[in-house]
């Protein structure tokens, strides 16, 4: 096993173990939701070894766990495997080495490091400012622990540096190929965005272009290419709201607080929705439709239907992605109107077609490659087709100016739209990209058919359960990021969740089980543990 291929694994392995953390944070935050004294026992055990000044209510512990609980399943879980798999298939696509092979361990490093700093902060020294950190409440330090934000945020800047150092080595990587060292930034993001083709179109020609042949590099590195883009966007935008809010904490620290209104609420919350929607809106759709227009060809046997076309809606996508953050404030009456309509609403829709286009080619490269194997990569990105249609449908439902007053901050948005794309959607291509990789990696076939087939239909089953059922409450005015009172209207709804997380947690071991017995305890361990050679005998 080669150098790429043990650091692709070794990235696998740690997502794998933050997918298990954010697991273990959803099931209890389930099971505290569902039957609220079930945890008593296990939060005052740990109440004894947490960094507070007083004894943190029931509140308090929940919403930390809902603080931290995306950061390790986005940034850790996701974040992770994609590094690891871009890692791997970036140069291998372009039959060359990662341009600074140095950084790869660094990004390793840095993103462990900064997720854990994350956790810590929010799991033991409380930090519940929620992962929105909606201006001022990052700042409130009479109700967010001041001991925790300042770890907090020092974890979310190295997550974001580090972000920014993978994609300053992913564009190096690519851009090399073409035209190596002859082109400004300027020029290859007016090639990314397609100015030059769209000036072509108006019978212009655009003398300051370069040679950078998209349509020359498999349709995989072009949405490489520009879905990176956004996570360059996305990385820049959370590390300014972060460093602000580090800066307040610093301040508060050193006893010279600073005014929390002198910062503008609305523009903040602007600012902070157009980053965090790069990665929701941006770089996840358009890094989801390059694996599938990877893996689909690769497992059929056939070539990408629509090819030419693709690569268009892929610089649609990554246009679209620009404007589409207001339909997190649909419900903010602050915002202004037109805004909402034109970006939450209207420009929201563009979506609908570059993702259904994206689906429809393909969906149309497996039809007609038939008769076709079901093999457990090609199942796998089937239940994430079905989970990003079902979670986008869901998703254009509330970006709806009139609708959006209803379903605004309930649990149809985070768990009927967002829930089902990250778990149904994403988690299941992931998924898909492991079990395709592993035997590309270490020549190992998956060995359990039928452990791959629990893990898909219990995931798949216990995903939509859980999703739909709280999708369902929250039609009926269940809030989200809310702890209600005994007896809880909402109870029933509660129940089926849960035992859909766990249906979820059931489908991961057997998953986590196939891998084991596909790859052993020892191969597993070699990744992170050097073996010892036995000495050489004595002559």
């Amino acid at each position: 096993m080669g150098w790429n291929e043990k650091w692709t694994l070794r990235f696998a392995v740690v997502a794998l173990i933050f997918l298990a953390m954010t697991g273990f944070e959803g099931v209890l935050m389930r099971t505290h939701m569902a039957a609220p004294q079930a945890l008593a026992g296990f939060e005052r055990a740990l109440n004894a070894i947490r960094i507070t000044d007083h004894e943190p209510t029931e509140a308090e512990l929940f919403y930390g766990m809902m603080t931290v609980h995306p950061i390790v399943g986005v940034y850790g879980f996701a974040y992770m495997a994609v590094m690891g798999a871009f890692y791997f298939l970036v140069p291998y696509l372009l039959q060359k080495e990662i341009r600074h092979k140095k950084l790869v361990p660094v990004n390793f490093w840095l993103q462990t490091g900064g997720v854990l700093l994350c956790w810590l902060s929010g799991f033991f020294a409380i930090f519940n400012s929620l992962y929105t950190l909606y201006w001022p409440l990052p700042v409130s330090f009479d109700r967010v622990p001041l001991v925790g934000t300042i770890p907090f945020t020092i974890g979310a800047a190295v997550i974001m540096v580090n972000i920014l150092l993978f994609s300053f080595n992913t564009f190096s990587t690519v851009l090399s190929r073409s035209n190596p060292g002859s082109y400004t930034f300027g020029q290859f993001l007016r090639a990314a965005f397609g100015i030059p083709r769209l000036l072509r179109l108006f019978g212009k020609e655009d003398k300051t272009a370069v040679p950078l042949d998209y349509n020359g590099l498999p349709v995989f590195i072009v949405a490489v290419a520009r879905g990176s883009i956004d996570t360059v966007i996305n990385a820049v935008v959370l590390l300014t709201a972060g460093a602000l809010i580090l800066v307040y904490g610093l301040a508060a620290l050193f006893g010279h607080p600073l005014n929390p209104m002198a910062v503008d609420a609305l523009v903040y919350k602007n600012w902070f929705w157009w980053g965090l929607d790069m990665v929701a809106d941006g770089n996840v759709l358009i890094y989801t439709a390059g694996v599938w227009y990877l893996l689909i060809p690769l497992l059929v046997g056939r070539r990408l239907y629509g090819e030419s076309v693709v690569r268009t809606v892929i610089m649609v996508d990554l246009l679209v992605s620009l404007g589409v953050w207001s339909h997190h404030l649909l419900g903010d009456q602050v915002q202004p109107f037109w805004m909402r309509l034109l970006s939450g609403q209207i420009i929201t829709w563009g979506e609908f077609f570059t993702m259904g286009l994206t689906i429809f080619a393909s969906l149309m490269t497996i039809w007609k490659a038939r008769p076709v194997k079901i093999t457990p990569p090609l199942l796998f990105i089937l239940g994430s087709i079905f989970g990003f249609i079902i979670g986008g449908a869901a998703g254009l439902t509330q970006a709806n100016v009139g609708l959006n007053l209803v379903l605004h901050n309930t649990q149809w948005v985070i768990m009927t739209h967002a829930h089902t794309m990250l778990l149904t959607g994403l988690s299941m291509l992931l998924f898909a990209v492991i079990y395709a990789l592993v035997p590309m990696l270490t020549g190992r076939e998956i060995r359990s058919r039928v452990l791959t087939l629990a893990h898909f239909w219990l995931w798949v089953v216990g995903s939509v359960l859980m999703t739909y059922v709280m999708g369902m409450a929250g039609s009926q005015g269940m809030l989200r990021r809310m702890l209600y009172p005994q007896p809880n209207p909402y109870q029933a709804y509660l129940n089926v969740a849960w035992v859909g997380g766990i249906l979820m947690a059931l489908g991961f071991f057997a998953f986590l089980a196939n891998l084991l017995i596909t790859l052993g305890w020892e191969n597993i361990l070699g990744l992170v543990v050097k073996r010892r050679r036995p000495a050489p005998a004595a002559a």
